[in-house]
């Protein structure tokens, strides 16, 4: 830690968000990967991987760390589940097996908080309704940033309720650093397209309109981002459910959340 000065994914986004361009992500996003495949090519699942536990060694260059958690695939002796909830893959919840795929949904969840700026679900108390609505098929949301459609839909493949529909870190690995060169590069292609697009809408944007830096911006005080227990009970079958995010964040938009409990 006395070595990276920009501190945790979460620290530097906090303070250095609106100076990050979409290359810039996907430089993260890219290296995120590349440590993520690695782990996973040595037969390991890390476990527990948060914003918190990605180290930021400048702008577009960071590092997996903190592998207290992480075991070999096939060592699953431990039957309490502990991480950060937003992270957690919705089958781990439930109590399943940990594997390669439930990291996979956390690499999609640090995306989303990459993409957006803001924590995942950070107005909102981390307890067991947010569990519960996480099975249901809640899923974070980009705020009202511009993320290219192809971005948008490799992302919703790694947070599919069913694991099996997830990309491997080879895969995603693969298929990131492929566009990161098309955006070097400036190649003529529909990702570089999209990405342009996307740019030029988000620096029409303010911070204000982003609702990043702007004092409005708070964390909820029950939003617990460090590793615990997570004992939930008789949580349902996960699943993909557009109906559940429309209606939570269509009712979510401009109210607090002790007002929303009551509208479920």
């Amino acid at each position: 830690m006395d070595y990276i000065e920009n501190g945790s994914m979460s620290q530097y986004l906090k303070s250095n968000y609106n100076e990050l361009d979409l290359y810039d992500k996907l430089s993260l996003l890219r290296y995120i990967l590349q440590g993520l495949k690695d782990i996973h090519n040595k037969g390991f699942v890390h476990k527990d991987l948060h914003s918190g536990n990605i180290l930021n060694y400048n702008k577009t260059n960071c590092y997996i760390t903190d592998l207290g958690l992480c075991k070999p695939v096939d060592d699953q002796d431990e039957k309490k589940i502990h991480g950060v909830l937003p992270y957690v893959a919705p089958e781990v919840l439930r109590g399943k097996t940990y594997t390669k795929s439930a990291d996979i949904y956390s690499f999609g969840i640090l995306a989303c908080e990459i993409l957006s700026g803001l924590p995942p679900y950070h107005n909102l108390p981390h307890d067991e309704f947010l569990t519960l609505k996480i099975c249901q098929g809640l899923r974070p949301k980009f705020n009202n940033v511009k993320v290219p459609l192809l971005l948008e839909n490799l992302i919703d493949q790694c947070l599919d309720a069913n694991p099996l529909n997830r990309p491997s870190a080879d895969q995603l690995s693969n298929i990131v650093f492929n566009w990161w060169s098309e955006v070097f590069y400036k190649k003529d292609t529909e990702f570089y397209k999209q990405c342009n697009e996307a740019e030029k809408f988000n620096n029409s944007m303010t911070s204000t309109s982003l609702n990043i830096s702007s004092p409005s911006y708070t964390t909820h005080p029950q939003a617990i981002y460090t590793s615990r227990l997570l004992d939930y009970k008789n949580l349902p079958e996960p699943q993909n459910s557009k109906e559940i995010n429309d209606q939570f964040y269509a009712k979510y938009s401009g109210i607090y959340f002790f007002e929303i409990i009551f509208l479920f």
